[in-house]
């Protein structure tokens, strides 16, 4: 035993050595790192990219205080770096092919955080903070994590504290969905530089940690080696501007990512990524109906909105099948044959006050905000309760539940009275939990909620939830789902290493990954691996070409400088109701511009009772086909798609055959609108107006009434003539005349009722004119008529290869 003992420590004398400084290289890329464990040079095909300032190969968290490291010695692949406190911290480093890692291999427990770096390299012309790449002339740089327990950006409460230490800061970026701050990002963009910053996270205790605004929420541990920083492990690597990209999937296969292949392709270069879908809510009964509109609008697949019944067990809602998964299967079945893949929304870790985790017994794994103590023994029919002084009420939330052994209790409101607070309003046995009666010893808890009346599980139970969404999908086929509401995994205070895990536990028992499509409405820097895009779905409060349209846009630079497949987000085909006209081409084709423009994908959300009433529902879906054909082949060039993303820019694309399209520019006029009320007695109705084209052009118009009564027989008068449409128009009622001087008359959905005689021509010039708007009143009413127009500029030939 002695003669081995002293082997190892002759081997480890003679091996292991205190450096000046020790190169590490990957392609293209050579990193110095000094005998103090800072780095000295980063270059990237020969050019020196670090910045001013001095970065540490790693630093760490104790008692609130950075940790920096003062000496480093190597062992082969083996760094031990000693720290301010005589602490060591041994790293692994590997040079590979493709990068350079490092992983922790042991590290003191007293360290809550470790960072590795932080590090600032010049190059910042295109920062890419979510996916860890920095672009800057015709060279990028990269830090990616290669696991879940390692996230990208720094943890809140020592922001701060790197901040000022490293004299650095980087700005929030806003999103449709969020505002993120600098510090949660992998890189950040300091405006004169980037620093990466990647941190990990001791998770193996529990805490008390600010979580949504509540300043102490009870924050679980994570259990086994999962929880400890020992494990946490980064590449990075450096590559031409133009094979960043490429080089990131390299990166993947060679250290185990995950490396999703859609349509035979890795998926981040996959057009495939990229495709548009149609949301409706079918069922079995329907099917057939939908998969035909799907084949229609050139979509591939087809996502119900709102397929589970409960979100924690995920069961069907009976309205989509009444067979379960076997149910569903056989829908996938069925659509598969026509060509069609079928996808589902979720809400991720939400949980449902119906489903079996709450009722009738609920679990021990709810999601917890923290302990309550009551001031005495309660029965079970007490509906005021009276608790220690707590702080967790300071943040208010929806359901107000709490838990106290196998029965669930919901307050209405409470006071506080000194050192005590009295919950008033309350229900006993909620949501079909048992009332029973409870000691003032036994535990009382505060359960975290959403908005959206649902609770959260923890991170055990949330792992339960990923592997029935994974089972679903075995089982049934599916190739699409969302991971909504992402954002309420952080709930359990575990940040991205809770989103990462829900994602990633469910990605892992996929049998078959290819062609899946795993999309989410928010992106961390793990995840930008597993999920294909991102999308979301709003807002329908609003008109379509107001929709979130600064978002929209916003979001598509967000995606460009992550190197992120692109969409638009969801879009909206609705009937009339009382705020809204019912969804025309014109609406539908400025969205199809801003797809085609952008090059970005989207979602057509268009309910089954839209699907079969709107009376132009062909003509728009086969308007999305033809849009979405030529965007995905990709035959706009550069100087179109400038203009077509412009979103004061209307367009309508005309097919001629399956390869030529004519591509209009077309202007849209405000509404004009007739007061016929004001008119006199016996005065014919009618309204001089003012009208422009930029170019000579026929016109087409939408004529309508608002109010009561009819007009009929409308007409326009133009410097290049009078066109005049015979017919009568109530109330809920459209007049549409084409270009080609065809006009009919429609319901409020566009529905056809008549084909209306047309005498004259609809011409306007170029520039301001004069027009006069004349029609005849039926009746007694005097309604008010309003009349869009648009005309069309010289189109622009486009064809298919």
């Amino acid at each position: 035993m002695n003669g081995k003992k002293w082997t190892v420590i002759l081997v480890f004398i003679l091996c292991s050595r205190w450096i000046h400084a020790v190169e590490l290289k990957t392609a293209f890329t050579t990193i110095v790192i000094n005998g103090k464990g800072f780095y000295t040079s980063i270059k990237v095909q020969g050019r020196e990219i670090i910045g001013k300032g001095t970065y540490p190969m790693i630093s760490a968290v104790k008692d609130g205080q950075v940790v920096l490291p003062t000496a480093l010695k190597v062992t082969g692949n083996t760094f031990l770096m000693t720290m301010e406190d005589n602490a060591v911290i041994e790293l692994l480093v590997r040079q590979q092919q493709q990068a350079i890692t490092y992983e922790v291999i042991k590290i003191s427990s007293v360290y809550k955080t470790i960072v590795f770096g932080p590090v600032k390299v010049e190059p910042h012309e295109v920062v890419g903070e979510v996916v860890g790449v920095a672009q800057g002339g015709d060279i990028a740089f990269a830090m990616q994590a290669l696991n879940i327990k390692t996230n990208g950006g720094i943890p809140q409460e020592y922001a701060q504290s790197y901040s000022i230490l490293f004299n650095y800061a980087g700005s929030n970026t806003d999103l449709s969905v969020s505002s993120t701050p600098y510090y949660n990002f992998a890189v950040a963009d300091t405006k004169d530089g980037a620093v990466f910053q990647l941190s990990a996270r001791n998770r193996s205790q529990q805490e008390y940690r600010k979580v949504n605004q509540v300043e102490k929420a009870l924050v679980l541990p994570v259990n086994g080696a999962e929880g400890n920083i020992a494990g946490a492990k980064i590449a990075l690597f450096g590559d031409q501007r133009s094979r960043i990209l490429s080089r990131i999937g390299k990166v993947e296969t060679e250290q185990g990512l995950p490396h999703p292949v859609i349509e035979g392709e890795w998926g981040k270069e996959s057009r495939g990524a990229m495709r548009s879908y149609l949301i409706t809510n079918f069922s079995e009964d329907d099917l057939d109906f939908v998969v035909e509109k799907t084949q229609r609008a050139g979509f591939r697949t087809l996502y119900h909105p709102d397929p589970f019944k409960t979100w924690g067990h995920f069961e069907w809602n009976t309205s989509l099948t009444k067979t379960g998964d076997n149910g569903v299967k056989s829908l996938v079945e069925r659509a598969s044959k026509k060509g069609i893949k079928i996808g589902v929304h979720t809400l991720s870790n939400f949980l449902t006050t119906n489903d079996a985790y709450v009722t009738p017994a609920p679990g021990k794994h709810l999601l917890k905000q923290g302990q309550l103590s009551l001031t005495g023994s309660i029965d079970d029919t007490q509906t005021t309760l009276e608790v220690a002084a707590s702080d967790l009420f300071n943040v208010p939330l929806t359901l107000n539940t709490l838990q106290i052994g196998n029965e669930l209790i919901t307050f209405g409101k409470f006071e506080k009275n000194g050192d005590r607070i009295t919950l008033a309003g309350c229900t006993r046995g909620a949501f079909g939990t048992k009332k029973a009666a409870h000691e003032k010893s036994e535990p009382l808890y505060k359960l975290w909620d959403y908005p959206y009346r649902t609770l959260f599980p923890d991170l055990e139970l949330q792992d339960e939830f990923s592997h029935r969404l994974a089972e679903v999908f075995n089982k049934t086929g599916l190739k699409q789902i969302s991971f909504d509401g992402l954002e309420g995994c952080m709930y359990t205070g575990q940040d991205y290493y809770a989103t990462a895990r829900f994602v990633t536990e469910y990605y892992n028992r996929l049998q078959n990954k290819a062609d899946l499509i795993n999309d989410a409405s928010r992106l961390d820097h793990y995840l930008w691996h597993v999920h294909t895009r991102m999308n979301w779905g709003e807002p329908w409060g609003e008109e379509m070409r107001k929709g979130q349209v600064a978002n929209r846009i916003k979001n598509q630079d967000y995606f460009r400088r992550n190197l992120f497949p692109r969409m638009l987000g969801w879009f909206l085909v609705r009937l009339a109701e009382r705020n809204f006209e019912a969804t025309s081409l014109e609406d539908l084709e400025w969205a199809l511009s801003e797809s085609a423009g952008f090059d970005a994908g989207y979602a057509m959300s268009i309910s089954m009772k839209t699907l079969k009433n709107h009376g132009q529902i062909n003509q728009l879906l086969d308007a999305m086909k033809n849009w979405d054909e030529l965007r995905y082949t990709n035959v706009f060039t550069e100087d179109q798609k400038k203009r077509l993303k412009d979103p004061e820019t209307e367009w309508h694309l005309e097919k001629k055959d399956d390869k030529n399209f004519l591509l209009y520019p077309l202007f849209i006029s405000e509404r004009f609108r007739c007061n016929l009320s004001e008119m006199q007695p016996g005065q014919p109705g009618g309204a001089d107006w003012s009208w422009k084209s930029p170019e000579e052009s026929s016109y087409a118009v939408r004529i309508k009434v608002e109010g009561e009564g009819s007009i009929t027989n409308p007409s326009f008068t133009t410097p290049l003539g009078v066109i005049k449409i015979e017919g009568t128009l109530q109330a809920d009622q459209y007049i549409l005349l084409d270009h080609q001087g065809k006009a009919v008359l429609t319901d409020q959905n566009y529905n056809l009722l008549s084909e209306l005689n047309v005498q004259g021509k609809a011409l306007l010039p170029k520039g301001a004119s004069g027009v006069s708007f004349a029609c005849e009143v039926v009746g007694d009413g005097r309604p008010d008529v309003v009349v869009r127009y648009q005309t069309r500029m010289t189109p622009e030939k486009i064809s298919k290869p």
